[in-house]
């Protein structure tokens, strides 16, 4: 059967939420089910939306690795209601997405991704979602306050551009190291914020750790 890729809209807590989801269809028949990856994007007050292209990715790279993908807009993006709530009510915004994909579609294993404040939103949520790994891409340590996000206590990994033109990379990578439970770490000389010229670098390491 063919994969399944569709736009959603979703209640909310301040109005609605859009979703893209994707599903690979033959997991309604087969025994066993892909994993879940739900994907969330930069600062909405810098453009960011599902549609970034590391966003996009992320997305295309888990779409190929066989698993289900949900991008969503944050709260007063693109058709999704509301306005921009300092990354407190964006994690009600991924609590309600992840509530909804569990009810909607079926799955083995829930893996949460961010990019930039989508990392910060992922991190800071996991503690209510308890997803079973997380994955996190130039998490803005520094920029928010990371003293306050709980220990991981599942696997993860964090994938770090070198020449992080946004965040300190020493920050971000004193920060990971000083966890309990440290995340695998891949790091690339050259690679800038938004990984300009490195997403075909970006996949190849998404693919190695899947």
């Amino acid at each position: 059967m063919r994969p399944k890729s569709s736009s959603v809209l979703i209640k909310g807590k301040v109005g609605q939420l859009e979703l893209r989801t994707f599903i690979h269809q033959q997991a309604l028949a087969d025994s066993k089910l892909p994993d879940l990856v739900v994907i969330s994007h930069p600062h909405p007050e810098f453009g960011g939306t599902m549609d970034n292209k590391v966003v996009t990715t992320l997305e295309r790279s888990f779409k190929a690795l066989g698993c289900n993908t949900v991008t969503y807009n944050f709260r007063g993006v693109g058709a999704s209601e509301g306005a921009y709530d300092g990354g407190v009510g964006e994690q009600l915004d991924l609590l309600t997405v992840v509530d909804w994909a569990k009810q909607n579609m079926s799955f083995n294993q829930l893996i949460l991704a961010g990019f930039s404040f989508g990392a910060y939103v992922t991190l800071a949520a996991q503690p209510n979602v308890q997803a079973d790994r997380l994955i996190v891409v130039a998490p803005p340590v520094g920029l928010y306050d990371f003293s306050e996000i709980k220990e991981v206590s599942v696997p993860w990994d964090m994938i770090v551009g070198l020449e992080d033109e946004v965040v300190s990379v020493a920050e971000m990578i004193e920060w990971a190291v000083s966890r309990k439970l440290q995340p695998s770490l891949y790091c690339r000389a050259g690679a800038s914020h938004f990984f300009h010229g490195q997403l075909i670098w970006l996949k190849k390491i998404l693919n190695s750790l899947y």
